[in-house]
């Protein structure tokens, strides 16, 4: 990737749209969703004002991919969520955008830092918000078909694994499909169409520690 490519321009994207959060829709849309105690923590932002190459990306939450090591390159890259459902028509029907020729990352491996005998795999960014903001280490997985090979070894040695599983059969084959990889996986349903968001917003933090025994 040349230097001044989509990806090395991911930190002062990230820290422009940071700034154009407050006040925003994206805004409104993270405290309806329960995150506004993590926004700032995920450097959470709104693209108002677009930066050059980002204009299909107008009026969407911005979440920045964070290196553990923070420093000059922290922002991995970012991923563009539409906000409401209208929105999604409009951009095509997607609910989020990565940047160009951007492979599939893991979103918050700052999870996978500090010593903890579990951790939580689940299906997007926002799950993987909401877990933390309940207090459990989690990562995300970009979309069902983005797991990687290499992604594998880094949860040996946890005791557990809790993959938590989306509330549809899309949801829940790969919720299987991580079990069958990983051999301290326990998969967690949420019942009723839950995802980790929607069940933590219906029910309270410690509800949702609580389907994982925690």
């Amino acid at each position: 990737m040349p230097k001044n490519g989509p990806i090395a321009d991911s930190v002062p994207s990230a820290k422009d749209y940071f700034q154009q959060m407050s006040g925003s829709r994206a805004e409104e849309y993270v405290k309806r969703r329960g995150l506004e105690a993590v926004a700032e923590r995920f450097a959470l932002g709104y693209v108002d004002s677009a930066r050059t190459g980002h204009e299909r990306m107008q009026g969407r939450l911005v979440i920045p991919y964070l290196r553990p090591a923070g420093g000059e390159y922290q922002v991995a890259t970012l991923r563009f969520r539409c906000i409401e459902d209208h929105d999604c028509k409009v951009h095509g029907g997607s609910k989020y955008k990565s940047l160009p020729a951007d492979p599939p990352r893991l979103f918050n491996t700052q999870a996978l830092i500090g010593p903890s005998p579990y951790v939580v795999i689940c299906e997007g960014e926002i799950d993987a918000m909401t877990l933390e903001a309940a207090g459990v280490p989690a990562v995300g997985v970009p979309g069902v078909g983005a797991w990687r090979d290499h992604w594998d070894p880094a949860f040996i040695g946890y005791e557990t694994v809790f993959v938590v599983a989306d509330g549809d059969e899309p949801g829940i084959n790969f919720a299987d499909t991580l079990s069958e990889r990983l051999p301290n996986a326990k998969v967690v349903l949420l019942g009723d169409g839950h995802d980790a968001n929607s069940f933590m917003n219906e029910y309270g933090p410690e509800a949702l520690r609580g389907r994982l025994g925690l």
